[in-house]
C-alpha cells in the first residue's frame, strides 16, 4: 500500500529543562539539508581514520556476546564487529533505555539513521553502520518515557513495559490491543521477542523489524559503569566515542543545533518529525475544511470549527421564513375578500396549525443543531487527540506498536518509502489509500 505524504514548515522543538515538546515552524525558508553538512562527515570521518585507539580489552567480545544473545542475525554481529574494530564509522541511534516498547520518534531516528548511512554510502563513505543504543533517560532532552495505543474510542493505553514479567506483560497486550486482522500476528512478534529485560526486548523486536545491512545494537551500559547515568548525555556518547568512531548522533528536531553543535563530536544530525494521519482523521479534516498544517501548528480552534458550518442566527431564519408565508397568506385572504367570499374559520385554522407547525418545526431545528454541534465537538477533540496527544506531537507519545496492530507488515516499509530523512520540514503521512478513506 503507497502512503501519501505532506511536508509542512513545521518542525518538533522539545523544551529545555521540561518534558514539553512542540511544533514549531521552521525560522528559515530552508527545506533541504546543505550539502556542507555531508561535507562535514566526510571531514570527521577523515580525521577519525588518522586518529590512534587502544581497543579496550574485552569489548569486542562483551558486546557481540550480547548481540548473540539478542538473537543478533550475521549481519548484525559483523556490523557490530566493523564498529568496534574501527572498520566503519557509526551512526548513533540513541533510545530510551529501560522500556520495551518503541515509540515512534525512536522508530523515526532509527529511520533517519539508517537513511543518513544511505545518503553517506552514496556519497563514496562506504563503511557505515548505523548503531542502536539506549541510553536516553527521563531527564534526557525532556524525555518523558511514555508508549501508548490509541483505542478505537480515542483513549490512550499506555503499553509499556519496564522488565519483570514478560508473559504477564503479553497477557496484558492481549486484551489491550484492538481487536484487528493484524493482533495475532503482532502478538506472536512480541511473543518471540519477549526478554524480561526491557533494553534485550525492545532489541529484539526491532530486528525482527528491520533486516538492514550495517545495522548493530548495543547494551545500555555499553559505555560503561551505572554511574554513568549521573552524566550528561553528551559526556556518555563522547564515551561510546572510546570503543567505536561515532560521527552522527541522531537527535530529535532542532535539539542541539546551533553555532557549537558544527564544532561538536560527533556531529549532531536532525531526526526525521512525522505526523500519521489515519484515514478517519483525514475525514474529519475534510469535513471541518482544515489542513493538518493547522491542527499541528495549533491554529486551528475547536470551539469555532464545531460552529463553521452551522446556521449562525436560527431563530431569525425562522422568524423570517414565518413572516414570508404570513404574508403570503395574508395575500391570499385579502384576494378572497375580493371576490366577497370570507372563509374567516378556515383561514383562522390555517394560521393557527401553521404557527404551531412553525414553532414544532423551530425547536425540532434547534435540537438538531445541537446534537451536530455536539457531534462536531466529540469529533474534533478525537481529531486533535489523535494529531496531538495529550497536547504533544503524536510521535512523542505513540507506540509503533499502535501501527503495526492496525496496518500490519508492511507499515514499515511503506513508511520508510516516504519520508525523506534529509528534509527538514515536519511530514505528515496519510495512511488511507485514498484521500478521505477510512481503514476497515
Amino acid at each position: 500500500m503507497a502512503y501519501r505524504v505532506e511536508r509542512l514548515p513545521l518542525t518538533a522543538v522539545r523544551g529545555s529543562g521540561s518534558r514539553s515538546s512542540t511544533l514549531a515552524r521552521l525560522s528559515r525558508r530552508r527545506t533541504k539539508l546543505p550539502s556542507r553538512v555531508f561535507a562535514a562527515f566526510h571531514a570527521l570521518a577523515r580525521r577519525l581514520e588518522r586518529q590512534r585507539f587502544e581497543p579496550a580489552p574485552g569489548a569486542e567480545e562483551r558486546l557481540v556476546d550480547w548481540l548473540r544473545q539478542s538473537g543478533g542475525a550475521r549481519r548484525n554481529l559483523d556490523a557490530l564487529r566493523q564498529a568496534v574494530r574501527r572498520e566503519s564509522v557509526v551512526i548513533l541511534v540513541p533510545m530510551l533505555r529501560g522500556t520495551a516498547a518503541p515509540r515512534m520518534d525512536e522508530i523515526l531516528r532509527l529511520i533517519t539513521g539508517l537513511e543518513l548511512a544511505s545518503l553517506l554510502r552514496k556519497r563514496k563513505l562506504e563503511n557505515v553502520v548505523t548503531v542502536v543504543w539506549p541510553v536516553l533517560q527521563a531527564s534526557d532532552e525532556a524525555e518523558a518515557g511514555g508508549s501508548a495505543i490509541i483505542q478505537r474510542s480515542g483513549d490512550l493505553e499506555d503499553i509499556n513495559f519496564t522488565g519483570d514479567d514478560s508473559q504477564g506483560y503479553i497477557e496484558r497486550l492481549r486484551t489491550t490491543l484492538p481487536g484487528t486482522g493484524f493482533s495475532a500476528w503482532l502478538i506472536d512478534q512480541i511473543t518471540r521477542a519477549a526478554s524480561d529485560d526491557p533494553d534485550r526486548f525492545k532489541a529484539r523486536l526491532l530486528m525482527r523489524m528491520f533486516d538492514d545491512d550495517g545495522l548493530a545494537l548495543l547494551p545500555a551500559d555499553a559505555a560503561g559503569e551505572p554511574e554513568l547515568d549521573l552524566e550528561p548525555l553528551d559526556k556518555r556518547i563522547a564515551r561510546l566515542g572510546a570503543l567505536m568512531p561515532v560521527i552522527a548522533t541522531i537527535r530529535d528536531g532542532m535539539t542541539g543545533h546551533g553555532p557549537a553543535a558544527a564544532t561538536m563530536q560527533p556531529l549532531a544530525y536532525p531526526s526525521i518529525s512525522a505526523t500519521m494521519v489515519e484515514g478517519k482523521v483525514e475525514q474529519w479534516l475534510t469535513k471541518f475544511g482544515i489542513s493538518a498544517e493547522e491542527v499541528l501548528a495549533r491554529e486551528a480552534k475547536p470551539e469555532d470549527l464545531a460552529r463553521r458550518h452551522l446556521p449562525r442566527d436560527l431563530p431569525g431564519v425562522f422568524s423570517k421564513f414565518k413572516e414570508t408565508v404570513l404574508a403570503s397568506m395574508l395575500q391570499a385572504e385579502l384576494s378572497l375578500n375580493e371576490l366577497d367570499f370570507t372563509p374567516s374559520a378556515e383561514t383562522k385554522r390555517a394560521l393557527d396549525s401553521f404557527d404551531i407547525g412553525c414553532d414544532r418545526l423551530r425547536q425540532r431545528a434547534s435540537a438538531e443543531m445541537q446534537r451536530e454541534e455536539e457531534i462536531n465537538q466529540r469529533q474534533l477533540a478525537k481529531l486533535f487527540h489523535y494529531m496531538l496527544p495529550v497536547s504533544q506531537p503524536q510521535q512523542h507519545v505513540v507506540s509503533l506498536l499502535h501501527y503495526l496492530d492496525f496496518y500490519g507488515p508492511d507499515f514499515l516499509r511503506s513508511l520508510r518509502a516516504v519520508l525523506e530523512a534529509d528534509d527538514l520540514r515536519h511530514q505528515v503521512v496519510y495512511l488511507a489509500p485514498n484521500k478521505g478513506a477510512a481503514e476497515e
